[in-house]
């Protein structure tokens, strides 16, 4: 009985650790490069402003973004900012991470694109990153994983910093387990 008692609390503590070292390592946030197209998984604004920035930055090779999914109110944020019509892809069918991965990358297969740069929240890059090169094993696109973060006061700052963006960290942590066992369906309703 003490050896499964040992047994259960060394599990228990290898995966507090593991859970920490996570909460530490959620942004692995790389560098832009200039690629094909830029993608963002839409769920926060500060995405799709890193998005522009790139764009007029000039790291999208071929002036497209695909945005996934691209709702009417955030297409009139693009357009606001000076991206038109004909620079947006519309990618209408995405429910989740998992969703996102697979069809911006059958969607840059079936346009010709070989490299995108993907922005995602800074809390989120490392599960973004994780779906996305298990989906990439089908195409062997040259991806950049870029952080987006949230501005305070014209500072851009990590989630941590922010009360409200904690939350959505510490959700990344059970988000990532599941993702890491395929259980996409499950953690995403």
């Amino acid at each position: 009985m003490k050896t499964l008692m040992k047994i259960l609390l060394s599990i228990i503590v290898v995966f507090i650790i593991a859970n920490v070292v996570l909460l530490f390592n959620l942004n692995i946030g790389e560098e832009p490069k200039e690629s094909d197209v830029i993608i963002v998984a839409s769920g926060s604004p500060d995405r799709d402003f890193k998005a522009m920035e790139l764009f007029w930055r000039g790291y999208s090779t071929s002036e497209k973004i695909i945005v996934s999914p691209l709702y009417e109110p955030l297409r009139g944020i693009y357009l606001a900012n000076g991206i038109t019509s004909r620079n947006l892809i519309d990618e209408p069918y995405a429910t989740s991470t998992y969703t996102n991965a697979r069809n911006t990358l059958k969607l840059m297969d079936e346009l010709g694109y070989d490299s995108a740069i993907i922005v995602t929240a800074d809390f989120h890059t490392l599960r973004t990153k994780m779906i996305y090169e298990r989906q990439n094993r089908h195409y062997n696109f040259d991806l950049t994983y870029v952080s987006s973060y949230q501005e305070v006061d014209g500072e851009e700052v990590n989630w941590y910093e922010i009360t409200s963006r904690r939350r959505w960290g510490y959700k990344e942590i059970y988000k990532f387990w599941g993702y890491l066992f395929g259980l996409y369906h499950i953690v995403d309703l």
